[in-house]
């Protein structure tokens, strides 16, 4: 028979080689770890309480993002900077995000903000 095996009555192929490997389903990306401060150093301190007010919308991961902080230290922030009335808060809900926005920052005009672009 050769290349072939006999077995119970049928005919069966040998396979010559290793067996090829399985395929994955899915090729999972690797996220980046962040190297996010969890305590502030003075300098760092000032300039949030600097430019942070100058912000439209503030929100944790604003504040996570900009000045590479930990969650819970822009917690912090946050409430260091309602205390002293450098932000406003804008919504409240016990499940989302409570969202701030700066005394200082830009507010758009609701007249200036349709103007076509040609």
């Amino acid at each position: 028979l050769g290349t072939h095996l006999l077995l119970f009555g049928h005919i069966y192929e040998r396979k010559k080689g290793a067996k090829p490997k399985k395929k994955s389903w899915t090729k999972v990306k690797v996220k980046d770890k962040l190297n996010n401060a969890v305590m502030l150093e003075p300098k760092q301190y000032d300039r949030v309480l600097k430019e942070a007010p100058k912000l439209l919308l503030i929100s944790r991961g604003v504040l996570c993002d900009k000045f590479k902080v930990n969650g819970s230290v822009s917690r912090r922030l946050l409430k260091d900077m309602m205390a002293k009335g450098l932000i406003t808060q804008v919504g409240d809900h016990h499940h989302a995000a409570t969202f701030y926005t700066g005394k200082e920052a830009k507010k758009p005009v609701p007249g200036e903000e349709v103007k076509a672009e040609n």
